[in-house]
């Protein structure tokens, strides 16, 4: 559900639809929202599920809608979508309002009527339904129960014990799939509560929303029973959930008074992966809890780990679905990253329990507040769970990073979008959604300070619980709190600066320009684009409220993020690009750093004098006198004006070279992304073997220091120091430094020779990607084979998730081939869910690339009949081989492929569009920075390489 797409208004909402429904037919429908006459309020459900019994795979019932009617009206137009609706036995009742002893009547239904374009089914009648009266509509439906991971679909795992296939049924429905598996209004807005009722035979369980109350046998259904679930609260019809599994399940490990009911649900023979989760899962709850002044509303809560699972997970009220890779934990077998993933995740959900569930979007256009914050909440909850890990930074600035790549496209979007047509609706669970989401919500909690976060938070929930909110509502709960605390002067409140930044694309860059006679500096902003823009469009159209921070040499405070001035929009006509002139800096001798903790979303270019004084600190013993955040910064900053060609990449460069003495992770990070978007182009140029000395040359130094493959790490180590044992090591075997390939290739060797390499295993856990990665490039089928038979034995999804990365690695021809079959062939072990994975894995690899590109060339309607009916997925496959093309000819060869199939790609335009700028990006790279790396590369190394580079620069003309 995160794939990328672009937004465009494919249909404009008709302003008053549904004011009156009267003699509505079906050319009158011309927006893809629900008309307004009716309003649900209750729903009673009852589903029979048939999981391979003499039926096959099926499921029916019924579904009882008590909704009130707002406007006269002569049809009822509900969501329905692949159900077979019984016609004959649809009906509809008048009920009465006040008298509840009068005798509600039958309503004559003339005619359904099905709009596929829509989704709706249109059930017209023969007199007039009218304003104000309840009405009840029963209609029976049924469908397969087929295997397209959404809506309500059947998964299936291999029991051990019994060698035996087992299936099981399961739910997803966000954002629109509720409506494919029983007739609804299925709309955010259109809250209501439910009754769930669950038939299905007795040797499996059922879970629903909410804890079952009661279960029936049924006496003309032998060996079948009917479990029966308490009524929901008021909810969207896209967080009902229900599964019919034989599941086993362990309850919290923790009570303590007011807690809800934890179960964590796995299929059998992963019931021992469970125990984090449920460790876990109770306390981040309590933290929610207490950080949102919100008690949790349900009594209970149960996450169960799903083998075939499209997202990563679902946050359905009271019933979370994950992946297996998401939920679950083995300690012998998961690497801290994986466990740093369950506990983000687990943290995630939980947060929209809150933030989505209880206060719910009004439409899909503010998406981005629920995946914005739920995202940038689980770091806070990852953080209280484990602070002993540091991951709070690193989350953030992982964010920043990835989000200041990808909303530099001119194909980006708005955080805040309209959505015309429903298959937009899931091109936007995407980075600006989530990462660029979360972003905007820390630089809020930074500029606003806690308590006053906290409290307008807080404020906004108790308002809207239970209900729908828009962004406004938001900013005006937190602008109370802002005037009333004094965080913010009166003429500016949080919706005019945030506004700035969720309803325009991109972010800016500040140029800040010393006067270094008068110790002030002119700052200035444009948007920042990777792209040439069009010739009606300018950079300078476009302006942020900015809070503005900043430490410098003499003032080294980088812990002060509450903003020394603010750059405004007031009174702009025309040209956008104000000026602010910030005062009080320090003299020449002194640098001074923009943007303190990277605490707003915008990058920073300065003068060159400002340059050489921050090149000097960072390449000198006390290098760390500037904050980590702000080093990984610099880098980021200053490699990506170059990139745009707005700065040369001397600066970078020079730079960089302190990296030789850099011990902190974030920083390295920052710089290796970077240098992997070089890679990626110039590995298929004559000057590769320059730039792979150049990496040689800066990350020898860490290597030899961190000893990697003698390191002893234990369970309280950072999280950071962890990744960077393993980004270091992968960096030092793919570019050939010291022994790491020798090492990784001895032991996996090792490995193949135990007696039993399922439960002995002598490679270090965190190592093992690396590791796996580097004897499956330097081995052959032998080592291909053995590891091929890890991944069919392993019971552990990030297990087997890390040995496709690691069997991606090889430079088998056919190897690579056969693999890339497998993943459309459901029987060869790749999950459906993963061949997405698969495909980008190996197409980054070193001979993967033009046998994935020929490979979705050749097979893109398999691809696409495979992934149906989520074909937005499609955008997965395309990014990765994008991001290494700089041609003309492969420009030409994506855009035909594109044109020849263009209801192949409708659901995922967006990934499409942002695939096409990123090989033109590519190719402007070549043309403008090509030159460059002839030039500055081989001078990066010299040990006065950073004055060096500086002097050319500077007398550059």
């Amino acid at each position: 559900m995160r794939s990328v797409a672009t937004i465009t208004l494919l249909a404009a909402f008709i302003a008053g639809l549904g004011a009156s429904t009267l003699g509505q037919s079906k050319q009158s429908y011309t927006s893809y929202r629900l008309p307004q006459a009716f309003r649900p309020e209750h729903y009673d459900l009852r589903v029979y599920t048939h999981l391979g019994d003499d039926r096959g795979f099926l499921f029916h019932g019924h579904v009882v809608i008590r909704m009130l009617c707002d406007s006269d009206a002569m049809n009822i137009t509900l969501h329905s979508k692949n159900l077979t609706l019984l016609e004959d036995k649809i009906v509809l009742r008048e009920l009465a309002i006040d008298d509840q002893s009068k005798t509600s009547r039958n309503v004559d239904i003339k005619s359904v009527e099905y709009l596929t374009d829509n989704d709706y089914a249109v059930f017209h009648t023969s007199t007039p339904m009218k304003k104000s009266y309840r009405y009840e509509l029963t209609i029976p439906f049924e469908a397969p129960l087929g295997t397209g991971l959404l809506g309500y679909y059947r998964s299936s795992y291999m029991d051990k014990a019994s060698k035996q296939k087992i299936w099981l049924s399961v739910t997803q429905f966000e954002p629109t799939s509720a409506r494919q598996a029983f007739p609804c209004f299925d709309e955010p807005e259109m809250k209501a509560t439910f009754d769930i009722a669950l038939a299905h035979h007795e040797r499996y369980v059922a879970l629903s929303n909410m804890p079952m109350n009661r279960s029936e046998k049924l006496a003309d259904m032998p060996g079948w029973v009917l479990d029966v679930f308490g009524r929901t609260v008021p909810m969207s019809t896209y967080l009902v959930a229900y599964s019919v599994n034989d599941f086993e399940y362990r309850e919290a490990m923790t009570k303590e008074p007011g807690d809800v009911l934890f179960k964590i649900w796995a299929r059998r023979d992963a019931i021992d992966q469970v125990d984090y989760a449920r460790a876990i899962g109770p306390r981040v709850t309590r933290f929610y809890e207490e950080y949102f002044d919100q008690k949790f509303p349900l009594p209970k809560i149960d996450m169960i780990a799903v083998p075939d699972f499209a997202s990563g997970a679902m946050e359905n009220w009271g019933l979370i679905t994950y992946r297996e890779t998401a939920l679950l934990y083995h300690p012998n077998v998961s690497t801290a990253s994986s466990k740093h993933r369950v506990a983000s995740v687990i943290a995630h959900e939980l947060a929209h329990q809150w933030f989505g569930n209880l206060v719910t979007m009004r439409w899909w256009t503010d998406l981005w507040l629920n995946e914005g914050f739920a995202t940038y909440v689980a770091s806070l909850g990852v953080e209280h769970l484990h602070p002993e890990w540091n991951s709070l930074e690193e989350e953030s600035v992982s964010n920043s990073l990835d989000i200041l790549k990808f909303d530099a496209l001119l194909s980006s979007h708005p955080v805040s979008v309209e959505i015309g047509h429903p298959n937009q609706i899931s091109q936007i669970f995407d980075a600006i959604s989530y990462e660029k989401g979360s972003t905007l919500i820390r630089m809020m909690h930074l500029f606003l300070g806690e308590e006053t976060f906290r409290n307008g938070v807080s404020r906004y929930l108790e308002k809207h619980a239970y209900g729908n909110a828009e962004q406004d509502d938001l900013w005006a709960a937190l602008t109370e709190e802002a005037h009333a605390n004094g965080v913010l002067p009166d003429e500016i409140n949080v919706k005019k600066v945030m506004d700035s930044w969720t309803l325009q694309t991109g972010y800016p860059v500040i140029t800040v320009t010393r006067n270094y006679d008068d110790n002030s500096a002119t700052a200035t902003q444009v948007r920042f684009v990777s792209s040439e823009l069009p010739a009606d469009r300018n950079v300078t159209d476009y302006c942020w409220w900015i809070p503005l921070t900043y430490a410098s040499a003499n003032r080294a405070d980088f812990n002060d993020t509450a903003p020394k001035a603010w750059m405004d929009c007031e009174g702009i006509q025309g040209r956008k690009g104000n000026a602010k002139t910030v005062e009080d800096l320090p003299d020449r001798e002194h640098w001074v750093v923009f943007n303190v903790q990277m605490a707003a979303l915008y990058k920073v270019k300065y003068d060159l004098a400002n340059y050489r004084l921050i090149v000097a600190q960072l390449n000198g013993p006390k290098y760390d006198a500037i904050a980590v955040l702000n080093r990984a910064q610099l880098i980021d900053d200053a490699m990506d004006l170059a990139w745009t060609g707005q700065q040369q990449y001397g600066i970078a460069f020079a730079m960089m070279n302190y990296l030789r003495q850099e011990d902190e992770y974030i920083p390295w990070k920052s710089a290796l992304t970077n240098l992997n978007a070089i890679n990626r182009i110039l590995r298929r140029t004559p000057i590769y073997a320059v730039f792979r000395s150049y990496v040689q040359y800066i990350v020898e130094p860490i290597y030899e220091r961190l000893d990697i493959f003698n390191a002893t790490l234990v369970p309280n180590d950072r999280l950071d120091t962890v990744k960077k044992l393993a980004l270091i090591a992968s960096w030092a075997c793919r570019f050939d430094v010291g022994d790491c390939v020798d090492r990784s290739v001895q032991l996996f060797g090792q490995w193949m020779k135990v007696t039993d390499p399922e439960t002995s295993n002598p490679v270090p856990l965190n190592l093992r990607p690396v590791v796996y990665c580097n004897a499956i490039r330097n081995g052959n089928e032998v080592q291909w084979n053995f590891l091929w038979q890890r991944y069919l034995r392993s019971n552990v999804g990030s297990e087997k998730i890390m040995i496709i990365g690691a069997l991606s690695c090889t430079r088998e021809a056919w190897l690579v081939e056969r693999f890339l079959d497998w993943s459309l062939n459901g029987t060869s072990g790749v999950r459906k869910q993963d061949t997405t994975i698969l495909f980008a894995s190996v197409s980054r690899s070193e001979v993967g690339f033009h046998l994935a590109k020929n490979f979705f060339l050749e097979r893109v309607i398999d691809i696409f009949d495979y992934l149906s009916p989520d074909t937005s997925r499609l955008s997965r496959y395309i990014k990765p081989l994008a991001e290494q093309m700089s041609s003309v000819k492969e420009l030409e060869e994506v855009r035909d492929l594109i044109q020849r199939n263009a209801t192949v790609f409708e659901k995922a335009t967006q990934g499409v569009k942002q695939a096409l700028e990123t090989i033109e990006i590519n190719k402007q790279w070549k043309q403008i920075n090509y030159d460059q790396m002839i030039r500055f590369l081989p001078m990066s190394t010299a040990r006065s390489a950073s004055d060096d580079i500086l002097n050319l620069i500077d007398n550059s003309p």
